[in-house]
């Protein structure tokens, strides 16, 4: 049984997190290749870190993985340009 709060929780505070990234401020340049680059270190992490010990329902922490998705979902649609 997937359990939907810790999924819920992490992608609301990745949109928050997400939100708050100033794009024109900052002096690195992120291409497409170092947001691939990013998720793929996310989707580790999150397979090495694995579940809370009392769901069993995927191997990858589900709560991490949403609030990497929800970093790049609120970059993407709210970030600040100043």
């Amino acid at each position: 049984m997937l359990s939907i709060g810790p999924i819920i929780m992490g992608l609301i505070l990745g949109l928050i997190i997400g939100s708050q990234i100033k794009t024109a401020m900052s002096d690195a340049n992120f291409t497409l290749g170092s947001f691939v680059v990013i998720l793929i270190a996310g989707i580790i992490v999150a397979w090495q870190s694995g579940n809370y010990p009392f769901y069993n329902d995927l191997p990858i922490s589900t709560a991490f993985l949403s609030a990497m998705i929800g970093i790049f979902v609120g970059k993407l649609l709210f970030a600040r340009s100043k």
